[in-house]
């Protein structure tokens, strides 16, 4: 059994979140998705968020697996949006720069991501609000982290 667990990310973790970074935007130029094609995230957009104490790394027996940006609301990134929120009254976390090194992709590695993703006890109720304040792109992003949620959160106006 694999020991698996999440921790705040350190500078000196950067060598090996890049290289799983970039595996992440050759993944998704694969399935057709815009995302992440034009550098971003680079190195320096890494560093901003281990900076800013919001950088995790997901560990498999003691290797660095998995790469995300946990920010706890208001979140700058979604004050103007081309729509308006279902929900723009409470609390909320966003969850950005989700990253899994092609060594882990698709391995189901832990079945109950977004709790790996924020080590707290999550409820059916809460998966269910998880829609409410999904990230907005210029593409509606393939759901692979919690396929059974669905992201259409937002209106366009």
């Amino acid at each position: 059994m694999s020991l698996i667990y999440i921790r705040q990310a350190a500078k000196n973790d950067l060598e090996q979140i890049m290289p799983i970074i970039d595996e992440a935007k050759k993944f998704l130029k694969e399935e057709g998705n815009p995302q992440w094609q034009s550098g971003y995230p680079d190195v320096e957009t890494i560093t901003a968020d281990i900076d800013d104490g919001v950088a995790w790394v997901l560990i498999v027996d003691q290797k660095i697996a998995g790469y995300t940006a946990i920010t706890y609301g208001p979140d700058p990134n979604y004050k103007k949006i081309n729509g308006k929120w279902n929900n723009d009254l409470d609390p909320y976390v966003a969850i950005h720069r989700v990253a899994i090194s092609d060594e882990y992709r698709g391995m189901h590695i832990y079945d109950d991501s977004v709790n790996v993703l924020t080590s707290f006890s999550v409820f059916p109720a809460q998966i269910e609000k998880l829609a409410d304040f999904a990230a907005v792109s210029p593409a509606q992003p393939k759901n692979t982290i919690v396929p059974n949620v669905d992201l259409n959160m937002f209106e366009y106006v």
